[in-house]
């Protein structure tokens, strides 16, 4: 491959093997409290960076919610018994963490800088969800906007108010057709089932990000819509003929690159059959060298998903899959488990080098395309205060557009008998506990929150996130004493079992007017069929609550379209 950049060219010539494997690595940084093990990841393994879980304060196993079987078992002999939430910290607090942990990487020998990489994906997608931070809705959402315009203004916001604290690392926008329905994993992390329109919807999202400097990542490569299993647990055989992919999962990625709008691209934990039928795309040479670099000819950095997670995992070995990914082709692998993990992924990288399965050669050009892209994005340029977090989390243009993405994405799916705006004398609101993140802008509850603004008087019933045999009991009970039930039915990577319990509910109280509240639009997933009564969020995050609040009770017109080709509802 052809080095331009003398700097980062000369700067490759004077580092050992031990930083040149260190620079290929995403290493974990959970929670928001760095401990001992974070700074020899830094100082001592020389790791390009770390990818930050700021809500957790220890990265833990793959359970499989479908079971609750423990997929891969990461041990931690950390001493911490209890893994969240993580302390929550104001933006600045945060922000002086990273600006200290990278001052100690900056102090090195060679001065390189690390990435901090983040999921911002939208929604519960938010790994910066804390200090105030503006959220907007899943990119589903987003293509519910119908304006292509406003995915590249919350891009440009999203990638400000993440730059003000540090993250210069995305892992957006996800280019997934969601063309399959049953979809654990994806659903309305894509942004349709149609590819046209995620690459318009992706574009845009990514032009915003490169105008302010965050490295985007287009994921995951080649596609991991069609799908209905989540690669967390399972592997995901994605069987569809050559021909398919070409004009639908691989279409938005052709755009893109012929666009030179994206500088890296995540590869998926999935088999495609049509392209190599024996392994998982993350460890296949067909896949990233024969497809990506050769056929697709993408110049960019190659990045790796979860090397943790079950569908690599359980098949390879962690620290095996690590150096095969990067003997296929891969120049970054992303390693979040804080244990020894870490060490034996390094040895084995180590030995595939020394073998000469990873070549002195191919290893430089790995590092080298990271470094240069760290470089194009001014990584490498003198530390400077930045702006305070605080006032760009507060600035008014980037408050009136979480608004204004809220109003102009939640929709109302079905209204068969008239229910919204609520107009009854007893209405109760039934609100699952959402994920764990517990401050003031954030909680179990907003939704009550939100419409007891508009009717003092309504109850409120929180349950569990899937239904306990408590909760059912109390929902039952509920129902035979109120005439309006605002329930809410989000899905979360497979969590939510409560799809039967409300459609028999459903059936069995057809006096009672039951309105559904979901962040998706698939029945498959969250919707019961009988449902008369559906109101699309898009998020779970306080904007969109909002607005679902004010559409509920006739206090704001709802201005989301159908953001699908096939009409489910």
């Amino acid at each position: 491959m052809e080095k331009k950049n003398t700097y980062i060219r000369d700067l490759i010539a004077r580092m050992s093997l031990e930083q040149k494997i260190g620079a290929v690595l995403t290493l974990g940084f959970a929670g928001t409290v760095p401990r001992a093990h974070i700074y020899k990841y830094i100082e001592e393994y020389h790791c390009g960076g770390l990818r930050l879980s700021c809500d957790m304060r220890q990265f833990g196993s793959y359970v499989d919610p479908n079971g609750n079987k423990t997929v891969v078992k990461l041990e931690n002999a950390d001493g911490i018994r209890f893994k969240g939430p993580a302390p929550v910290p104001t933006a600045g607090q945060y922000k002086a963490v990273l600006d200290e942990l990278q001052s100690r990487a900056r102090k090195r020998p060679l001065s390189i800088p690390l990435h901090f990489s983040y999921d911002q994906e939208g929604g519960s997608s938010a790994d910066f969800f804390f200090g105030g931070v503006n959220l907007f809705p899943k990119p589903m959402g987003i293509r519910a906007m119908n304006d292509t315009d406003m995915a590249y203004r919350i891009a440009k916001a999203v990638a400000r108010q993440g730059k003000a604290v540090g993250f210069n690392w995305v892992h957006s926008p996800v280019l997934d057709v969601n063309s399959e329905p049953a979809n654990p994993e994806i659903y309305t992390r894509a942004y349709s089932d149609d590819a046209r329109e995620v690459a318009r919807y992706a574009r845009e999202t990514c032009r915003g990000l490169k105008e302010e400097k965050m490295i985007a990542t287009g994921k995951h490569f080649p596609g991991r819509g069609h799908s209905d299993v989540d690669a967390h647990f399972q592997v995901p055989v994605i069987d569809v003929d050559k021909k398919t992919m070409e004009e639908r999962e691989l279409l938005p990625y052709k755009e893109l690159i012929a666009e030179g709008l994206l500088p890296s691209i995540m590869i998926a934990h999935s088999i495609f059959p049509a392209i190599d039928p024996d392994n998982i795309a993350t460890v296949s040479k067909k896949v990233i060298t024969g497809l990506l670099r050769e056929e697709l000819g993408f110049q960019g950095v190659i990045a790796t998903d979860s090397m943790t997670m079950g569908a690599i995992a359980t098949r390879y070995g962690v620290a095996n899959a690590c150096a095969l990914s990067l003997e296929a082709g891969a120049d970054l692998v992303l390693m979040k488990a804080e244990n020894h993990l870490v060490e034996e992924v390094i040895d084995k990288i180590r030995s595939f080098v020394e073998q000469g399965r990873i070549p002195m050669e191919e290893l430089e050009d790995k590092v080298y395309r990271i470094l240069n892209l760290k470089y194009e994005y001014g990584l490498f340029g003198p530390a400077g205060e930045g702006e305070e977090p605080e006032k760009v989390l507060q600035e008014e243009g980037i408050r009136q557009l979480a608004r204004q993405a809220a109003r102009r994405s939640v929709l109302i799916a079905r209204d068969r008998e008239g229910s919204i705006p609520v107009t009854g004398e007893k209405i109760l609101v039934i609100e699952q506990k959402v994920k764990e993140y517990n401050d003031m802008q954030w909680h179990s509850g907003i939704l009550f929150e939100a419409c007891q603004g508009y009717r003092p008087d309504i109850r409120y019933l929180e349950t569990s996130y899937s239904y306990d045999d408590t909760d059912k009991s109390q929902i039952t009970q509920a129902l035979t004493e109120y005439d309006t039930v605002i329930a809410t039915n989000y899905f979360l990577r497979g969590k939510a079992k409560n799809r039967d319990f409300w459609e028999e509910q459903i059936s069995l109280h057809p006096e009672v007017k039951i309105i559904i509240v979901s962040n998706t639009p698939y029945e498959q997933l969250s919707i019961p069929g009988n449902a008369g009564n559906v109101l699309l969020t898009f998020a779970t995050s306080p904007e969109n609550i909002r607005a679902a609040a004010a559409v509920l009770f006739g206090e704001m017109e709802p201005e989301g379209v159908w953001p699908l080709k096939e009409m489910l509802m």
